[in-house]
């Protein structure tokens, strides 16, 4: 009994160990020591990128630590200049014709691992976009040779690339520092399905829309009768409510979503996800008490206008609406769509079996609708005032519990 004991403990001592080095290479993997980016965003009729470098390994490197030339990220503003310097005689990039001239625009600091610099450019003397590339970058690498650079392509539309940040396709070393690289290898069908499954994922990652989406679906297969819910008796039935709802969030959402992206109408982003977040409660609260007594359709449209500015809000951070508007924006709501859809499909058939279950009607429904409320109002509380409430340590217990 000892000797299964051990090897229980050590099991499990095992994976969190793995687990841990799993969160660690995640959580590192953009960002680690001994390494500078170049990122690259290809459009349809201009090239831009950034430089991201570590302003510890900086200093390090050219050894100015310590001395009034150091970099930090108060100086930053006071001391752009040695950086893009910097840059501008250790990076070449050209096309077919020769070099490109690098025009820095803005500059910043990304806060991980101490800092990182970040220097903002547009390529100048570019004829369209080229098919090749050619990089001669020695960024820290005769500095620190251990250094390495990465090459990543952000954004390239025709090649279905949409805000990467993983995906490395160049790696600069001491003895690979001029290297050529095709960005136009692509086609516009490949960038209408990357743009499609960017909205299946935001629909799927935005849990706020997804409980929207579910406190509207959970009563959808029951009716109220004397007081309390009651199960619905025939499927076709069910079935109408739960289509009503899904055509009029996806009317709502489609509408608002084609005109924010189109700049016809602006709402400002803080609001409208204070109204998300609580659109979520009055769905849950409406489960309750008979808020709407039955016309479910007003939570549904109204609420969905708004899902629909938070929808655009998404594209417009994440830089898709700059090239092929009209393609890009029906293929990222054909994407909400159908991560809509697939979230009905799991759901519906589930919650038409148990209708008839006493549990789900007086236990089950009531709970998770009180569950959504208090989820929501810390959301708007949240989103209001710009905070992040403290969540009780749940994961903390779990592991002191599986440990034990």
């Amino acid at each position: 009994m000892m000797g299964t004991a051990i090897r229980s403990a050590t099991l499990r001592w095992g994976l969190l160990s793995l687990l841990l080095v799993l969160l660690s290479a995640t959580e590192g993997r953009a960002h680690n020591v001994g390494q500078s980016y170049l990122y690259l965003q290809v459009y349809e009729d201009r090239v831009t990128g950034r430089f991201e470098v570590s302003l510890a390994d900086f200093n390090a490197a050219l050894r100015l630590t310590g001395t009034d030339r150091e970099i930090t990220t108060a100086n930053l503003d006071e001391k752009i200049d040695v950086l893009r310097d910097y840059y501008l005689s250790h990076v070449r990039i050209s096309d077919a014709r020769g070099p490109l001239a690098i025009r820095f625009t803005t500059h910043g600091v990304l806060d991980v691992r101490g800092g990182y610099a970040q220097l903002a450019f547009d390529l100048g003397g570019l004829d369209g976009v080229p098919d090749r590339l050619t990089f001669d970058y020695s960024v820290l690498l005769d500095e620190e040779p251990g250094h390495r650079g990465f090459l990543l392509v952000e954004h390239n539309w025709a090649t279905g690339t949409i805000a990467n940040e993983g995906q490395i396709s160049l790696v600069f070393s001491p003895d690979a520092r001029h290297q050529e690289f095709d960005i136009t290898t692509g086609s516009r069908w490949r960038g209408f399905v990357a743009v499609v499954r960017l909205g299946v994922d935001h629909i799927w990652m935005g849990l706020d829309h997804v409980m929207f989406l579910v406190a509207l679906l959970l009563p959808a297969v029951l009716v109220r009768k004397d007081g309390g819910w009651r199960a619905i008796d025939d499927f076709t039935p069910a079935l109408i409510n739960v289509v009503k709802i899904v055509t009029a969030f996806t009317i709502a959402h489609s509408v608002t979503l084609s005109l924010a992206s189109l700049g016809l109408v602006h709402l400002p982003v803080r609001m409208v996800e204070v109204i998300i977040a609580g659109s979520i409660a009055v769905a849950a609260a409406d489960i309750l008490f008979p808020l709407f007594h039955g016309r479910i359709w007003l939570i549904v449209f109204g609420f969905g206008l708004f899902h629909g500015f938070g929808f655009a809000a998404a594209m417009e951070e994440i830089g898709v609406l700059r090239e092929h508007v009209g393609l890009t924006l029906f293929g990222f709501n054909l994407g909400v769509e159908l991560g809509q859809l697939a979230i009905v499909i799991a759901l519906f058939p589930v919650l038409f079996l148990v209708r008839r279950l006493a549990m789900y009607r007086s236990l089950a429904l009531p709970l998770a609708a009180t569950a959504m409320i208090l989820i929501s109002m810390v959301w708007v509380v949240e989103r209001s005032f710009d905070v992040k409430l403290p969540r009780p340590g749940m994961v903390v217990s779990a592991v002191r519990t599986w440990l034990a």
